[in-house]
């Protein structure tokens, strides 16, 4: 009877110390779990603090802004309903990492309207670029072979479509050239300068 008893005491220590265990074991997954969501829930302070330039491509084949903004140079109004504004230079700091956001404003298929926001090289020949580009159409008018004088682009975006690049600015001062590659669009004045400032930019300015 003593045995007996001695071994139901063990047993249910047994069990008591099984449970606690196991207890344990569900727990530390639990913290773990949550430290990740916590993680995971931290916002991104990088990307939020990126200048981004939302810039609209419309059928009248031009790059064009709602509103006018810290430094960007802006021309006549356009657009169909004449509520924008065309764009004409982006100024950025030397190594300033920027945004460019495009979208693309058009009833008509992509086939027959589509933009793209390209950033050529310092001192690129932009009219022998977008001459070969006319004929890339199965590479989006983006020219494998005249790939080195791109810095930066976004994809081709038809009707309703955004697209967008982060980059960093390069380090040299200048005017770099950005223009949409679809066929006929540099042409008709869909392009503009991403002017790199020098770091005396603006000091005898009044």
């Amino acid at each position: 009877m003593k045995v007996t008893n001695i071994l139901l005491s063990l047993s249910l220590l047994l069990f008591l110390l099984g449970c606690g265990s196991g207890e344990t074991s569900e727990r530390e997954p639990d913290e773990s779990q949550q430290a990740e969501e916590q993680k995971m829930e931290q916002p991104n302070t990088m990307s939020q603090d990126v200048r981004t330039i939302d810039i609209i491509g419309i059928d009248e084949m031009k790059f064009a802004v709602e509103s006018e903004m810290d430094d960007i140079t802006v021309g006549q109004t356009t657009g169909k309903e004449g509520n924008l504004l065309l764009l004409e230079t982006i100024e950025v700091s030397p190594g300033e990492e920027i945004r460019i956001h495009l979208t693309t404003k058009s009833q008509l298929p992509p086939s027959a309207m589509a933009h793209n926001w390209i950033l050529m090289v310092l001192g690129a020949d932009a009219n022998a670029y977008v001459s070969k580009a006319s004929a890339a159409r199965d590479q989006d008018y983006m020219p494998n072979e005249l790939s080195d004088q791109v810095l930066f682009h976004t994809e081709l975006v038809g009707g309703g479509g955004t697209t967008e690049v982060t980059f960093t600015a390069p380090s040299e001062p200048g005017d770099y050239e950005y223009l949409c590659s679809f066929p006929g669009h540099y042409s008709a004045g869909m392009k503009g300068f991403l002017v790199v400032k020098s770091e005396d930019y603006g000091l005898y300015k009044f």
